[in-house]
């Protein structure tokens, strides 16, 4: 559990969506706001209307992709004061269209900024975190597609689950630091990320068909949760300690059969003679535990 008074929170993605209502609603709770994002101006706006409202707010520019802005980035940031909150969220569509046709430097792309990118936020704060031995909070967004996989983007899809196992895995890795760590899991959410992924593409705008299903998928997220029901959550989270984010309870019931779907594989072992992994030693060796359980 965190007490966000008083704490500082790096966030990526924002400039807007549920990257700057989060920044609202932790700095609403007495945190100071680091917004971070691509878009600088908007960052710097951002960070602007929030000292407006008597927030501590400061506003970067920020390509998640690139180590050196990173660099850039957290020495502006420590200057600001020690990142306790890091909110890892900026993220991209992947664009549509059949899986063997897809352009591998968009594929690339969404991947750097939807999974990669973690590790970069994770290298640049999460050492001094640990190391500050003060209660902190690392929250990393993924997404229900990579649970409950529906008929869009398999770079979408396959970047966010990489971003769940990330979680998954930190979680375990975490466990006795005195960082704590969620994993946000929205649903449809009335963000900018469509618009977004369509100005930064790193090749030609889609056409025909694709371009089509661009604009389709602009309307149906316009008619998602707000962001800032979103950002409250993710505030709150923060606060109790929660690990795992769910903001749309409708999910569930998909999210239920796709768990049966898996179990219900489970069979007799492809070797009857093998004695079984041995779970507990692979734990072990380790020097960890599952599910993040902590003393």
């Amino acid at each position: 559990m965190t007490d966000v008074a008083g704490k500082i929170a790096f966030i990526t993605g924002g400039a807007s969506g549920i990257g700057l209502a989060t920044a609202r609603a932790l700095a609403a709770k007495g945190a100071r706001a680091i917004l971070a994002d691509i878009d600088g101006a908007g960052a710097i706006a951002a960070a602007e209307a929030l000292r407006g409202e008597g927030a501590d707010a400061l506003g970067l520019q920020l390509d998640v992709t690139d180590e050196a802005s990173w660099a850039k980035a957290g020495t502006a940031a420590r200057d600001f004061g020690p990142v306790r909150i890091l909110f890892s969220n900026a993220g991209v569509g992947g664009g549509s269209g059949p899986f063997e046709q897809y352009d591998t430097d968009v594929w690339r792309w969404n991947y750097a900024v939807n999974a990669h990118a973690h590790l970069y936020a994770c290298r640049s704060f999460l050492g001094d975190m640990k190391a500050s031995g003060e209660p902190s909070h690392l929250v990393i967004t993924s997404s229900m597609v990579a649970i409950v996989p529906p008929p869009i983007s398999v770079a979408y899809i396959s970047s966010k689950y990489a971003t769940l196992g990330i979680a998954m895995a930190l979680r375990n890795e975490l466990a006795d630091t005195c960082v704590d760590i969620s994993v946000l899991m929205p649903g449809m959410s009335a963000t900018r990320i469509v618009e977004t992924t369509r100005d930064l593409r790193p090749v030609d705008q889609e056409v025909g068909k694709a371009a089509a299903t661009s604009q389709a998928m602009q309307g149906v997220l316009a008619g998602g949760m707000s962001p800032d029901r979103i950002g409250a959550r993710v505030a709150q989270a923060i606060e109790n300690g929660d690990y795992w984010i769910f903001t749309h309870p409708e999910w569930k019931a998909m999210a239920e059969l796709v768990t049966q779907d898996m179990l219900s594989a489970f069979g007799p072992s492809a070797d009857p003679a093998y004695r079984g992994d041995d779970i507990d030693g692979l734990i072990a060796a380790n020097g960890g535990r599952m599910f993040g359980a902590k003393h």
